[in-house]
């Protein structure tokens, strides 16, 4: 939104691109899903990688937001989507040095 309340059209368009990518990502993941559960052991790969697009869609939105506030200069947003994705990377990271 805009400071006059009104919505810009930029940020929609970009939204309505997102959304798209979005939904194109959700039915591949489906379709590799539905074959490695067909394909049995051979699929796992399938399998994992669905699980894989699944969790990257919502940190890769946080990013893309990141770089959105930083271009409008929203240092705050900025700083949450940066905190909230070293929050997600701690547990992987704190998982691999406890090996």
């Amino acid at each position: 939104m805009t400071a006059q309340g009104r919505p810009d059209p930029t940020q929609a368009a970009a939204e309505e691109r997102i959304g798209r990518v979005v939904q194109g990502v959700l039915i591949a993941v489906a379709i590799a899903a539905a074959a490695g559960a067909v394909m049995g052991d051979a699929g796992h790969v399938l399998e994992w990688g669905a699980v894989a697009a699944i969790t990257a869609i919502p940190l890769l939105r946080v990013a893309w937001l990141a770089v959105r506030w930083s271009r409008q200069r929203d240092w705050r947003y900025v700083a949450l989507a940066l905190l909230l994705l070293a929050l997600v990377a701690v547990g992987p990271v704190t998982a691999l040095l406890q090996r």
